[in-house]
């Protein structure tokens, strides 16, 4: 198969993660991959930066759209798009894609559009905290509101427009069910683990390695919900036990009981440290998925994680990790209390229960064969009718 690839990042994020190891998935078995994208960060012959003026961003915050003034239009004159069987569309937003465009491509090529956040089904936000507080903050900085006009535009983009929507949990797939795009065919996906690199490892070779203390219990956090990680720290204040790690913060103030990774980069490193912790707190405020939950129990780690959007699919409460009260930092040091408290036996069960359901519900070789499932009868669906109302939603 020849597949064309539209992003805004090739290979740095949680979307772009999932489309890069898809993609490096596709190629090993032979297939074509050409990747379209805002931000190119790779070195790959086959990744192209789509042509973008300075300007475009002033149009996006003066006129308060950022649907109309990307300059995508060109990719239909490549080589690349015109040999294409299919279109894999990921994230569309950051003022890079023209959204009508979508019309063209979905009566010209089969179009799959795995949805990672909330953008595409609503007029400005990317996930469910900015829908709950929308005047807290914008995916996009607009000099003035013109929300509801947008999700009228996308609507009826989407009426002439063929997909094949794929969601990324069951969560997702419902609110798409009832969305805007409700009338496409909607499939979910899990994002898939590569379990191989996030395995079981032995933890007082990886603290040793990573310079972490051999003889405390270890809670490691990352980039969201920042605020929660700071309040269980001044939690567990006086507990000379207990040590933080801390993964993506670069200018996270420094705490004798906390070591800061920063930016972590490649996953062998993210692996070892994520081994090296006795529980990861996630406390997401808004989640499609929530990949490095996934990860992290792929590595034996509990994950405690608020009881919001699909994480309560990532991770099996009491099982192998803790769900606690959204934005309830007590709660959740509640749950992280009984874990830490676990015999050697409880531990080692709870580790090998969350390594499994890994395994079993988001292994990326069974996400890589469910992708190609999809492309696979894409492309001999093709030629079916098309009724200006999208695709008939399969089951």
């Amino acid at each position: 198969m020849k597949i064309i690839v539209i992003g805004t990042i090739d290979n740095k994020g949680g979307a772009a993660q999932i489309s890069w190891e898809l993609r490096k998935r596709l190629k090993a078995d032979g297939h074509s991959v050409s990747t379209f994208v805002r931000y190119r960060f790779s070195n790959e012959p086959d990744v192209f930066a789509i042509p973008r003026k300075r300007y475009q961003d002033w149009l996006v915050k003066l006129f308060a759209n950022d649907l109309r003034f990307a300059r995508t239009g060109y990719i239909f004159d490549t080589k690349e798009y015109k040999e294409a069987d299919i279109v894999h569309c990921h994230n569309l937003h950051s003022n890079f894609f023209d959204l009508k465009d979508l019309v063209r491509m979905s009566r010209e090529k089969p179009v799959v559009w795995t949805i990672h956040d909330l953008w595409a089904i609503t007029g400005f936000a990317n996930d469910s905290a900015t829908l709950r507080h929308p005047n807290k903050k914008r995916f996009l900085l607009y000099l003035w509101d013109r929300t509801a006009a947008l999700f009228r535009a996308k609507k009826k983009i989407y009426e002439k427009s063929r997909l094949r929507v794929v969601a990324v949990s069951d969560w997702l797939k419902r609110e798409i069910e009832k969305s805007i795009l409700g009338h496409q065919e909607i499939t979910k996906i899990y994002n898939g683990v590569d379990t191989t690199m996030f395995a079981l490892r032995d933890r007082n070779t990886a603290r040793a390695e990573l310079g972490l203390p051999a003889d405390k219990k270890i809670i490691g956090f990352g980039l969201k919900g920042l605020g929660s990680s700071i309040k269980l720290m001044e939690s567990f204040h006086g507990r000379n036990d207990v040590h933080f790690a801390a993964i993506g913060h670069d200018h996270i103030p420094a705490r004798s009981n906390l070591t800061s990774f920063g930016f972590v980069a490649g996953k062998e490193r993210m692996a070892k440290i994520l081994s090296a912790l006795d529980i990861f707190f996630y406390p997401t405020q808004g989640d499609t998925f929530g990949l490095i939950a996934a990860e992290a129990q792929a590595c034996g780690t509990p994950v405690v994680t608020y009881a919001v959007d699909a994480l309560p699919e990532v991770v099996a409460h009491e099982e192998t990790g803790y769900i606690t009260e959204a934005e309830n930092v007590e709660d959740a040091k509640a749950g992280i209390d009984r874990m830490l408290d676990l015999s050697k036996t409880e531990r080692e069960t709870m580790s090998k229960k969350a390594r499994e359901r890994v395994r079993n519900l988001f292994d990326v070789e069974r996400m890589y064969r469910e992708y190609i499932s999809l492309y696979e009868r894409a492309i001999k669906e093709k030629d079916s009718p098309f009724s200006g109302q999208g695709l008939r939603k399969k089951g």
